[in-house]
């Protein structure tokens, strides 16, 4: 998920000075893409990553140069050689990073607060970066999908007419370049059914960043002790959780509950939703009993997860994960477009 997340969550309880280190442009292949960032405190400290790790040292040893000079400026490593003088020690990622470093100074402290709390609303974010032909950052400027615009006030943004195809493209006009991202919040996964098999997947897909709920009707098994890393609990029966939870079509579904009538109930009412995602645990002949249907729908994953021949209740969350990863995936591809330009036209009137 996005680097942004993790390093959001722990910004606040950070005392030290921090430098923002972001890849704004990539050439060729690399181990992490536009977009991905790393925060690098005075002492060395990091939370997130930029590379398989032959990067880090060097872009921590940079941040206190820009600590120093508390100034922004960007960096550009070539790991197309693959001898052992190159970077990254012979790794041959036949990519050119370019990475913008940041002081993280009250204002821009200010932002990344103000985008937390929008992540955590549910909300996406156009960020645009405007750079001088030489790379000098000159203004920021963000968008929510709902809201007020807010970042540097003299920046003005006219939308290029050709839409980038992937975030962090650089666009580049008469006067500048400009580096384009869209922020997203946490994906939201909804694990119908608190059993043992149930604890790998919160736990995966909590730390492959998903936000959690679970949901079952028995408060012994659906509790913060047995699921350290959910987010939210819903306890009730299935007639109860449907008056009690609200689903986008952004949410990923997963039943579990290893309980036919149960199940039968919840299916009922969740295969109604406009959902991302919604898996069913088990034989598809199963699935298509709880149906009452001869055949099930394309829009129910089932069986749930990718078929890896998995075994046991880890690999069964991991190929599960695996297949809901790759949905999200696709989905911001095919919906990039229409949201970078729902977004970008709401500064262009």
């Amino acid at each position: 998920m996005e680097d942004i997340l993790e390093i959001l969550d722990q910004l606040p309880f950070s005392k030290k000075k921090t430098v923002l280190a972001t890849i704004i442009h990539v050439e060729g292949s690399a181990y992490k893409r536009e977009g991905s960032c790393m925060l690098i405190a005075e002492d060395g400290t990091q939370i997130g990553m930029l590379s398989a790790g032959c990067l880090e040292e060097d872009v921590s040893w940079r941040a206190k140069e820009v600590l120093e000079k508390d100034e922004a400026t960007v960096i550009t490593y070539d790991l197309r050689d693959e001898t052992d003088l190159a970077w990254g020690q012979g790794s041959g990622c036949n990519g050119i990073l370019s990475i913008l470093l940041q002081p993280v100074n009250e204002r821009i402290n200010e932002q990344l607060m103000r985008i937390k709390t929008l992540l955590d609303e549910g909300e996406s974010i156009l960020h645009i970066k405007r750079f001088s032909k030489d790379f000098k950052l000159i203004s920021e400027w963000y968008c929510p999908t709902n809201g007020e615009p807010f970042g540097d006030e003299a920046f003005i943004w006219n939308p290029p007419e050709k839409f980038p195809e992937k975030d962090g493209l650089f666009y580049t006009d008469e006067l500048n370049h400009l580096y384009i991202h869209i922020y997203r919040p946490r994906p939201r996964l909804i694990v119908f059914g608190a059993g043992e098999d149930a604890k790998p997947l919160v736990n995966i897909a909590a730390e492959v960043g998903f936000s959690v709920t679970v949901c079952d009707w028995r408060p012994a098994l659906c509790n913060q002790m047995n699921f350290p890393n959910a987010k939210c609990f819903e306890i009730g029966f299935p007639h109860e959780l449907g008056n009690k939870l609200s689903f986008t079509n952004n949410d990923f579904v997963i039943l579990m509950t290893h309980h036919f009538q149960r199940d039968k109930e919840l299916l009922s009412f969740l295969k109604q939703k406009d959902l991302n995602y919604l898996g069913v645990l088990g034989p598809r002949k199963r699935t298509a009993r709880l149906l009452e249907e001869k055949e099930v729908p394309d829009c129910i994953f089932s069986p749930v997860g990718m078929n890896i021949h998995a075994r046991g209740a880890e690999e069964i969350a991991i190929s599960i994960v695996a297949e809901m990863i790759q949905v999200l995936r696709e989905g911001e591809k095919n919906e990039r477009k229409q949201d970078y330009w729902n977004l970008s036209c709401r500064r262009s009137e």
